[in-house]
């Protein structure tokens, strides 16, 4: 099996969501995002403040169950901590001053003073189990500052034997889709629509996205309907993307304006020729290894004629052989000599991590389908589902970032086998979900008796 820590590394993310999550999650919460000033502290000591509500959103988003009524039944266990620990601090504070002043050898006039704990109303009595208060405080976050946690989730500065290749920092895009609920606010953006008139069904949301390689992390992604063309999406994501990174991408992004922004911003790109394309050798440097200019096509994309002028890119031509036999050509905008073209070949290979990487955000934090009735509370829903998932990334990156994964066994299988429910039947037996039926039983029984054979 190939070296793939995104699959390495599955079945570490589902034991941190069945383990202590919440309290490895409130220690890795994002400071700065923790530290912004509520301004409804100017008005009223709240129990939802936007501090608390954001984490308990974050919270939420890593749970089986969703519901309002989870989402408050858990911040009523950390308001509970929290109370406990604001009452004893407040306490032994108090205790020290009565001790300072005890000591103290200057005698003041007038009446005793008194010691009295100062403790916020909020802090003094039990939270109501209400979902009313708590949905309310959901829509009093801003939607800035759940991208403000999407963006301090990120791990800058990564740096593994798997994230970085001939010095470059790899990232690899694609796009996936997201089902919506049947609201009237949530059909009029994102409604599914044939020949331009709606259908029945569920709308639906186009989701585009850049992984790191090396973290398994979302660094970047986008929201909009399904009609919007996946490459003008794409092509707005790269400014975020840093200078001396390289991207894998597949067929669809071997676009002349996306490929011309690259070159611009300093990035670097590696997809497959899949198209015929007209091009221009210039020089030879190996059987199956040439560079190329490539020219504007004669039908340009109408989104982005006036931003990316017409001209000449000078690429690298790699024709490949996949292990089946069936040759194809990858492009690339490197042109380092020093690099051979079996190294592109065998990096291109590892774009698949960006497929697994998308099923295990959509599976593992449960963004099939967003539950939002909103198109703004949809779109919080999702970025805190994906700054959650980055924050699981983190921490398992800062306990094994210095391995080297090679694994051998399946690590998603593993996975979806931890996932299942464990089922019973109506007279107690218990099963799993996916039985392998007859012919499963068959095989196993067949492979038991050739190795009984083998012994005897």
């Amino acid at each position: 099996m190939k070296q793939n820590r995104s699959l390495a590394i599955s079945s570490t993310i589902q034991e941190c969501k069945t383990g202590d999550i919440i309290g490895l999650l409130e220690n890795e919460f994002p400071s700065s995002v923790l530290s912004i000033k509520d301004d409804e502290k100017k008005t009223r000591d709240r129990v939802y403040t936007v501090n608390n509500t954001l984490l308990t959103m974050v919270l939420t988003s890593v749970q089986q169950d969703k519901t309002l009524k989870n989402s408050v039944d858990l911040y009523y266990l950390i308001h509970q901590k929290r109370k406990i620990r604001v009452i004893d601090s407040r306490e032994k504070s108090l205790q020290e001053q009565k001790e300072e002043d005890r000591k103290s050898l200057i005698k003041k006039v007038g009446r005793p003073k008194k010691y009295l704990l100062n403790i916020p109303k909020s802090k003094k009595k039990d939270i109501s189990l209400n979902t009313a208060a708590y949905s309310k405080a959901r829509d009093r976050v801003p939607l800035e500052l759940a991208n403000e946690l999407f963006k301090a989730s990120r791990i800058e500065n990564a740096n593994n034997c798997y994230s970085h290749w001939h010095g470059y920092r790899v990232f690899s895009g694609d796009g996936t889709y997201v089902q919506m609920q049947d609201t009237e606010s949530i059909r009029e953006k994102y409604e599914v629509k044939h020949n331009g008139i709606g259908s029945n069904g569920y709308p639906q949301g186009l989701l585009e996205v850049v992984l790191e390689r090396g973290t398994g992390q979302l660094y970047s992604y986008r929201l909009s309907n399904r009609h919007v063309s996946e490459l003008a999406l794409f092509y707005e994501m790269l400014d975020e993307i840093p200078p001396k990174s390289l991207l894998l991408l597949d067929d669809l992004y071997n676009c002349y304006e996306i490929i011309s922004k690259c070159k611009r911003l300093g990035i670097e790109i590696l997809v497959p020729a899949k198209r015929e394309r007209n091009y221009e050798i210039v020089e030879k440097l190996n059987e199956g290894d040439e560079i190329v200019y490539i020219k504007t096509p004669k039908n340009r994309s109408k989104w982005l004629k006036e931003n990316e002028p017409s001209g000449k890119i000078l690429l690298r031509r790699i024709q490949c052989k996949s292990p089946d036999g069936q040759e194809y050509e990858l492009l690339t905008t490197i042109l380092d000599r020093d690099i051979k073209k079996d190294d592109f070949q065998v990096l291109y290979l590892t774009r698949w991590d960006i497929e697994i990487g998308i099923r295990e955000i959509k599976t593992i934090m449960d963004i099939n389908v967003l539950r939002s009735k909103t198109p703004e509370m949809a779109l919080k829903e999702l970025c805190i589902s994906l700054a959650s998932y980055n924050l699981i990334r983190k921490i398992i990156y800062a306990s094994i970032k210095d391995l080297p994964f090679s694994p051998e066994e399946d690590f998603i299988y593993k996975f979806y086998t931890i996932n299942q429910d464990i089922l019973i039947d109506k007279k107690g037996r218990v099963y799993n979900r996916w039985s392998p039926g007859r012919r499963g039983n068959e095989t196993a029984n067949n492979k038991a008796n050739a190795s009984k054979a083998k012994a005897q």
